[in-house]
């Protein structure tokens, strides 16, 4: 007799928290998408193919926050670091942000790689952002000069106070960063809206700035596009090739914009082989939202007396 069996199929957006909650279990006993203890010292060991091949030592945070995981090391994280420490993503002296850092590994592989200003961020947490501080120190022992080019400051996404402490961090004077990391930062939709605002805040507003993203389908394919759409809407396009990667180092095209006959939330894998990949990408301005954005500043500019 055969059975038949629907495919497995990705939650919708607005299930993903619940989702990823009830399946860390059950994802756990196959492939482990994350690592480390809280507390937990974790050592980051960048490619042989690295400029700076050094390990790179960090505390985990010591506990989990409002629900954000943050005490693991996602391996979202150090993908994404493996990017920064191998130059595929350049920050030499340049101003980067991290938002939802976590440990902060990223962002420390960004000092380390020559960025002129790195600023840790993750949720206005008291015991985060200590772990984050102390972090820079545990990162470089035996450099102030590094030390002092790097802040860890609390935001919670979408809040104005924080948000102007983020761009203050940004020495010598407050301004937005040309780069911006997120690391497995989209995997809980309902906090899409709260980033993208943030996100148009706190990114430069000129053709080169870009926010690199990396992000694991612990809570589905779907939510990773959802928030691609929503982004599109706020002004954020996708530059240049965006590919999934898996754990063996394998790479195939990110091609879920195109809606599947089956349904909209169709997978491919179970959540075991899904959770063996990640998706990467950057997001830049769009033509349209620089040309908005510079026609309001020739709105706004008034000329001196005498110009």
């Amino acid at each position: 007799m055969v059975v038949h069996q629907d495919p497995p199929r990705s939650p919708s957006p607005d299930d993903a928290l619940e989702f990823f909650a009830d399946s860390l279990e059950s994802l756990y006993d196959h492939h482990m998408p994350a690592k480390g203890d809280p507390l937990a010292l974790f050592t980051y060991s960048s490619p042989s193919s690295s400029a700076h091949p050094q390990p790179l030592t960090v505390r985990l945070p010591p506990q989990q926050v409002n629900e954000l995981f943050a005490h693991f090391v996602w391996n979202a994280s150090l993908r994404m670091a493996d990017a920064l420490a191998e130059g595929r993503i350049r920050v030499e002296a340049e101003q980067v942000l991290e938002l939802g850092a976590g440990a902060g590994i990223p962002g420390l592989v960004a000092a380390r790689m020559g960025a002129s200003r790195v600023v840790l961020s993750d949720y206005d947490d008291p015991l985060l952002i200590a772990n984050l501080r102390d972090n820079i120190s545990l990162a470089f022992p035996d450099s102030p000069a590094a030390r002092e080019r790097i802040r860890a400051v609390g935001h919670s996404w979408g809040e104005q106070t924080s948000l102007e402490a983020v761009l203050a961090a940004n020495s010598p004077s407050p301004s937005p960063f040309a780069h911006i990391l997120l690391a497995d930062t989209l995997w809980y939709s309902s906090g899409h809206a709260l980033l993208l605002s943030s996100l148009q805040h706190l990114l430069a507003r000129t053709a080169s700035a870009r926010i690199h993203v990396c992000a694991g389908f612990h809570s589905g394919r779907a939510t990773v596009r959802s928030f691609l759409k929503k982004a599109e809407k706020v002004g954020f396009i996708r530059r240049g090739e965006w590919e999934e990667v898996g754990v063996d180092g394998r790479r195939r095209e990110w091609g879920w914009d195109v809606q599947g006959e089956e349904g909209e939330w169709e997978e491919k894998e179970d959540a075991s082989e899904r959770n063996k990949w990640v998706v990467e990408g950057d997001l830049g301005w769009s033509d349209e939202a620089l040309r908005e954005d510079g026609a309001a500043r020739i709105e706004q500019w008034t000329p001196a007396d005498g110009a």
